[in-house]
């Protein structure tokens, strides 16, 4: 099993991540369910045009807003590659990164249909 990083040393590294891209970055942080291998990726926060494309999709087509988010926000080069890549075993990963990208609209959504 390869070195787990401590949730504090994964924060760190988005708080840095922060200040090189000047928003706001978080980290996605997955337990790979066959290897048990920690599988960490970051995302920034998108500017508010993508985030009113992604709302307004959102409302029709959840799933794949959230898969064109994700594309826009991962950070690649500093997120584990199993996170974006096409390799059919990495789907779960992949599926799971897209979830949270999910979860993220649909707080969102919920805050825009409460005004």
């Amino acid at each position: 099993m390869k070195h787990q990083l401590s949730n504090e040393q994964i924060e760190a590294k988005a708080r840095q991540l922060s200040e090189v891209h000047g928003c706001e970055v978080h980290p996605l942080v997955f337990i790979e369910p066959d290897t048990q291998e920690q599988v960490v990726g970051y995302i920034k926060e998108p500017n508010r045009l993508v985030k009113m494309r992604v709302l307004d999709k959102g409302l029709q087509s959840p799933i794949t807003a959230a898969s064109e988010l994700l594309e826009v926000v991962l950070l690649k080069e500093e997120s584990d590659e199993r996170i974006y890549s096409e390799r059919q075993e990495h789907d779960k990963i992949y599926l799971g990164a897209v979830m949270a990208c999910y979860d993220t609209i649909k707080v969102s959504v919920n805050q825009f249909k409460k005004k």
